[in-house]
């Protein structure tokens, strides 16, 4: 019985399209929240700045500044953080999927002591366990291979 073999993840974008749409829309949901939320602060703070009071409107210009500073560094931390985040959960599912096909191209192409790897908890933990059984199983029946 042939085993696995183990793979370590070496590879960031293992499918570069996938995972940069899948981070774009990830990044998209944020900076619209950050936009929406900045918006949302900026006309609290206008709204309070049209009070007849004279002294306010000089507390609250600066006030609005530090809201408005305080709002886009937030977004410029939260970029990176979502962009790896995003990176790393697509890997997870592009990663064994990978794997998956080249594992299946072998077997289809005739290399029956292919054998599927991923690690424990993977999300296609399971699928990759059906397909090593059916591999062994087409191995102990040579007669049942591939036809050409």
């Amino acid at each position: 019985m042939a085993h696995a073999p183990s793979y370590k993840r070496s590879r960031y974008l293992v499918d570069r399209g996938y995972q940069l749409r899948f981070v774009a829309r990830i990044f998209l949901v944020v900076l619209t929240v950050g936009i929406l939320s900045a918006l949302l602060a900026t006309s609290l703070v206008w709204v309070m700045l049209y009070r007849p009071e004279p002294d306010s409107r000089a507390l609250l210009i600066p006030s609005l500044i530090a809201i408005a500073t305080m709002l886009f560094l937030e977004l410029l931390l939260t970029i990176p953080i979502v962009f790896f985040m995003g990176v790393q959960q697509s890997r997870r599912i592009v990663g064994p999927m990978d794997r998956l096909l080249r594992t299946l191209e072998a077997i289809g192409q005739g290399d029956l002591s292919r054998r599927l790897s991923v690690r424990y908890g993977d999300t296609l933990e399971k699928l990759a366990k059906a397909i090593n059984k059916m591999a062994e199983r087409l191995q102990q029946h040579p007669g049942s291979g591939p036809r050409s």
